[in-house]
């Protein structure tokens, strides 16, 4: 019995960056766009080599199904997302989908059949670069827009979902055509990279992650008095720039003061009118909070509206919380890291790492309703979205014999995981 060869799965990556390769090496596969779709065709057609009978969704969400020996059985179902962020890497998603997919492969070749199905997932528009919504693929699948119009998701251009559907040939109807039944499914495993530097600076091979972290959007206003940037004297000043930077540092301070319980961004600002000798009336920004824990995200939303206060009475500003976006922390359940940490014993390799996953993932969303589980590979220097993004062969290799193990342990399993992790 061959196994995972690991030669194979750096072939498939470099072929599959192909599909949406910039001419600096970075990748742009949007969803739906040309570059994905022959994406999607030629991974397909890799399945099948595999064994697998493709489908797709109707989405657009790419599976492969590996027949079990008892097909009534719930499918154990892994992988991860096709699409990029525009001027990518070529790891972020795809090494979770080439990954599953060696492990079927290695399966076949050594003519071994697993008790349950077993179901390598490709999602579509994980990134939300075009609707701006992350996850949409795997949200779908949830039934989280069942009740939604397609009319209702635009890109930024205009463009409605039904438009994009209606040119690969999908039905208007793919929001509750695509829902998934989840008794039908035993589990959910996602390989991926950590996209952050923790592994490489502590040098481990894999990581098996714990939680995957609420994220907490706010968009803010801030509104002063816009006036002539010459004749307004310094202190009689209501400037909305100013107040918004004195905010943009403290909360940026408040996050590092919080030794590691949260992180926070402040990656947009609008300045209105913005003209030089104009004193900015308006700023429009957003906020982004992240932390494993529920509690610390909503501390420090409290803390941002009481620093937005603060900053207001200063600069004799008005501050405004316009709108709130909160996805929960979700905690990974025991049962599946259980399996995982046997996994790994079955390896042959050390106990694992455990950590938190600070991005968002697919397995956060289909473990509100399939027990899923995640393992980390590392990300050398924490470089990820960038062409830079790169990981240690070796390491990964061992990354994906965990996953391997805990395929095979899961899809052999008669007894089921129970529900999805809380």
């Amino acid at each position: 019995m061959k196994g995972i060869q690991i030669e194979r799965v750096q072939a498939m990556i470099e072929q599959l960056a192909d599909y949406g390769r910039n001419a600096d090496g970075s990748i742009t596969r949007p969803s739906y766009g040309p570059a994905y779709l022959a994406a999607q065709e030629w991974l397909a057609e890799v399945m099948g080599q595999a064994g697998m009978e493709v489908t797709r969704d109707a989405v657009g969400n790419l599976t492969g199904t590996y027949a079990g020996q008892e097909e009534a059985l719930p499918a154990v179902m892994t992988g991860s997302h096709l699409d990029t962020v525009p001027n990518g890497g070529r790891l972020d998603g795809a090494l979770g989908i080439v990954a599953a997919i060696e492990c079927v492969r290695s399966w076949q070749e050594a003519g071994w059949r697993p008790l349950r199905p077993v179901k390598v997932l490709a999602t579509i528009e994980e990134e939300g670069s075009i609707f701006g919504l992350g996850c949409f693929g795997a949200r779908v699948m949830a039934g989280e827009f069942a009740g939604s119009n397609p009319d209702d998701l635009q890109d930024k251009h205009g463009r409605r979902l039904s438009e994009f559907l209606s040119d690969q040939g999908l039905p208007p109807s793919a929001l509750v055509d695509a829902v998934i039944d989840s008794s039908r499914y035993h589990s959910f495993l996602e390989l991926h990279i950590e996209q952050g530097e923790e592994l490489d600076l502590k040098q481990k091979p894999f990581a098996l992650v714990t939680d995957i972290v609420g994220i907490d959007r706010h968009w803010i206003t801030l509104s002063g008095q816009a006036n002539h940037a010459g004749t307004t004297r310094m202190d009689r000043r209501r400037d909305a720039l100013v107040a918004a930077a004195c905010l943009i540092q403290q909360v940026y301070e408040a996050a590092i003061a919080s030794n590691g319980g949260y992180v926070a961004t402040i990656g947009t600002l609008t300045v209105s009118p913005g003209a030089t000798n104009v004193i900015p009336g308006v700023v429009e920004l957003r906020v982004e909070t992240r932390a494993a824990d529920n509690g610390r995200l909503e501390a420090a939303h409290t803390h941002l509206a009481a620093l937005l206060e603060a900053v207001g009475r200063r600069y004799g500003v008005k501050g405004v919380i316009s709108k709130r976006h909160t996805t929960p922390a979700m905690q990974l359940p025991e049962g599946v890291l259980q399996e995982l940490r046997l996994a790994v014993e079955a390896a042959g390799f050390p106990p694992a790492e455990e950590m938190p996953s600070w991005a968002g993932h697919d397995a956060k969303i289909l473990a509100e309703h399939i027990p899923s589980g995640m393992i980390f590979v590392p990300s050398i220097k924490g470089i990820s979205h960038a062409r830079e993004e790169e990981t240690y062969w070796e390491a990964a290799a061992q990354g994906i014999e965990v996953l391997n193990q805990a395929l095979k342990r899961l899809a052999c399993q008669r007894e089921t995981l129970g529900t999805g992790g809380k």
